[in-house]
């Protein structure tokens, strides 16, 4: 089996390691006259970075890495990236070593060549690399899952200001994740990256004011840190900003609200920015009811991941209204809820065996995922169940068919 190809930035950053004198100068490429004549690149920073300037030569990778769909090349920034991290640029060791874990430009995550990079970035005292590698602890990516490593690692790179993981350290506290729960330090590390305007930790602030968790539950309060975090663009938060209108949680209802809030996530292409437009088209708050439009927001929601959106498209599926009956794609539908947990798409997946839905389905998984939406507390499924558990085998009966 011949191996897999790799691209040229692989190939260029294995013979950077091999050859690191010869990289620390790069010569101009092709991509770099021409993004100079576009105004991507301003020749000025192009000669500095030519010259050895690390710190030019981190601007100029970070510059090919931000650009625009259109102007962006991962081989150009991965190029320079190495070209600095050869001269022991800390920034650029862990933007390299991130940019391999990831994959970029790559056809498979490099976890070995990455962690070279962002070990030795952590060795010269890069906050971001610690962050980076507590990532990788924390999900097992590439090395065995160490959440107290993860935690230590989060925390180092906390208490060098690093927001991001801040934010994480909070996440930990808050999980329990390699450390005890201890909510007071979780909302202290979350207060501290919110108050300097991190919008993923005013998002979680707001949704553990909300839900009352680790404080007395304020509404209000909630609003304030979900609306700062929304106006940053942070498509969560636009889409709980929207829900809230919508259901007048510390917030007066207003659907115009909703509506444009939802949008706004949606646009962006969150689950629940999307799943929230389809409620407003199907019942038509704030928007014109328009069922065809409803239903294809379910769709994107429920193709983005939504539960609630792959329940909702798997009834549409088996009573026909709105698509092509199917109970095979409802039996996929819901089950891609099921598996996510979701106690309703649980009940509606076990109950297709008593409905005689699915011939293939056995009364055992019948029994399983109704018992796991009765966990759940889902109380038509602890009924189905004890009325499935005591029926005996021959006597069973298909019930009328009823999706909830």
């Amino acid at each position: 089996m011949p191996a897999p190809r790799r691209s040229s930035a692989f190939i260029l950053l294995s013979l950077c390691l091999l050859f690191a004198s010869a990289c620390n100068r790069i010569d101009i490429s092709r991509d770099d006259e021409d993004a100079s004549s576009r105004g991507v690149v301003e020749p000025a920073l192009l000669k500095a970075a030519r010259g050895g300037d690390v710190d030019a030569q981190y601007r100029l990778a970070t510059r090919w890495l931000t650009a625009p769909e259109a102007d962006r090349n991962l081989d150009e920034a991965a190029r320079w990236y190495a070209a600095a991290a050869e001269l022991g640029h800390a920034p650029s060791q862990s933007a390299l070593g991130r940019m391999l874990v990831e994959g970029m430009g790559l056809e498979e995550p490099d976890y070995v060549g990455g962690r070279h990079w962002l070990e030795s970035a952590m060795a010269l005292g890069d906050a971001a690399a610690h962050f980076e590698l507590g990532r990788l602890y924390e999900a097992g990516t590439g090395v065995a899952a160490d959440p107290s490593r993860a935690h230590t690692l989060y925390r180092t790179a906390a208490q060098m200001g690093l927001l991001n993981a801040q934010h994480a350290l909070g996440h930990t506290f808050e999980s329990g994740l390699g450390v005890e729960v201890d909510l007071d330090q979780a909302l202290h590390w979350y207060h501290k990256a919110a108050d300097q305007g991190f919008a993923p930790a005013q998002y979680t602030l707001g949704d553990l004011y909300r839900n009352g968790k680790g404080v007395e539950r304020n509404p209000s309060e909630a609003v304030t840190w979900v609306r700062l975090a929304a106006e940053q663009g942070y498509a969560p938060a636009q889409a709980q900003l929207g829900y809230m209108y919508a259901s007048g949680d510390g917030v007066p209802v207003r659907y115009e609200e909703a509506a444009r809030w939802s949008r706004a996530a949606a646009d962006q292409g969150d689950p629940d920015g999307c799943n929230n437009l389809a409620v407003l088209y199907l019942k038509g708050f704030g928007v014109g009811q328009d069922y065809d439009t409803a239903l294809e927001w379910y769709r994107e929601a429920a193709q983005r991941g939504h539960a609630g959106a792959q329940n909702m498209l798997g009834s549409v599926y088996l009573t026909g209204h709105g698509a092509e009956r199917s109970v095979e794609e409802a039996q996929r539908w819901w089950r891609m809820a099921a598996d996510q947990d979701y106690a309703p798409a649980q009940y509606n997946l076990g109950g297709m065996y008593s409905r005689d839905l699915n011939p293939e389905m056995t009364r055992e998984e019948a029994e399983q995922w109704l018992a796991k939406a009765a966990e759940h507390g889902h109380r038509r499924a602890e009924m189905e169940l004890a009325q499935l558990r005591a029926t005996p085998v021959a006597e069973a009966q298909p019930a009328a068919v009823s999706v909830r």
